[in-house]
């Protein structure tokens, strides 16, 4: 298979006006089931780690084994470090396996987040691997990353041109309105600073916080310029509802394999809904 690079992929998201999922997985089983759901429809996919679920299930065995899955899958599927604020963290996922890496400098003044993000822009690089960087906060919890409502704070034009163009990295997540976690109301996202940047900047969109965005905010964030969008709640909620379910269903059934099955079908049903969306089927 002659495999684009996530950066080639990315791009052509932004020239088409799709937009690539990108799946916060844990574990073997949730892996599988997001690349099974990118094979049926046929499109490239993201398997996003956390730093915790890096540092829980062990850099090289989690590297090792996302590897062995990506290399052997019949679409594109790329590997991909989700917010991380350890540099050495970042530098050793980027020697381990991962194809690109998002290091989160976005609680730093702007001119100490653009020196560490060209830092690590270059240590990747010369490596082969493509990072991502943020600058505004995004409200929610993500894993270890906790940012209140009242700590949130939008990214403006001028200084997301200004990280764009000094920062070197090749994929940009500008804090827009969205959150992470569960919405608690409707988010005010500022569209308009997305449509601006995608005419502005070289580098492909990145939207954080998609889980329980409505489909139409979906479609006009990828209308607006979104090429890349993070999917990780949901999937969560796929995996621990999943065995709520299946414990209600089956209570006295003592057989783990089959519910594994079973949450690998609710996985993956979660997994192709968005991938559906964000192509705009």
């Amino acid at each position: 298979m002659n495999k684009r690079s996530i950066l080639e992929e990315l791009l052509r998201a932004k020239k088409d006006s799709f937009a690539i999922g990108a799946f916060n997985i844990f574990n073997y089983l949730s892996a599988k089931a997001v690349i099974s759901a990118a094979r049926k429809e046929g499109c490239p996919v993201i398997l996003q780690t956390s730093s915790q679920t890096a540092v829980t299930l062990g850099v090289k065995a989690l590297g090792s084994m996302l590897r062995q899955l990506a290399d052997s899958a019949e679409v594109n599927v790329f590997i991909h470090l989700d917010h991380c604020k350890d540099l050495e963290l970042v530098k050793s996922c980027i020697d381990n396996g991962w194809d690109s890496v998002m290091y989160d400098g976005s609680a730093l003044p702007i001119g100490e987040n653009i020196r560490n993000s060209k830092t690590l822009a270059e240590y990747a690089h010369a490596r082969g691997v493509f990072i991502e960087g943020e600058l505004g906060k995004i409200a929610g919890v993500e894993d270890d990353i906790s940012v209140s409502e009242d700590d949130a704070e939008k990214t403006s034009l001028d200084e997301a041109i200004r990280y764009a163009g000094e920062s070197e990295v090749d994929m940009f997540a500008p804090a827009v309105g969205t959150a992470h976690g569960m919405y608690k109301g409707q988010p005010h996202i500022n569209f308009g600073l997305i449509e601006q940047l995608k005419d502005r900047i070289s580098q492909p969109i990145v939207i954080h916080g998609g889980t329980g965005l409505e489909d139409g905010t979906f479609l006009k964030l990828i209308e607006s310029g979104a090429s890349k969008i993070n999917v990780s709640t949901a999937i969560k909620h796929a995996y621990i509802d999943g065995a709520r379910e299946y414990l209600k269903l089956y209570p006295d059934r003592l057989d783990p394999i089959g519910m594994d099955e079973f949450l690998y079908k609710k996985i993956e049903s979660a997994a192709i809904k968005h991938i559906r969306l964000f192509r705009k089927d």
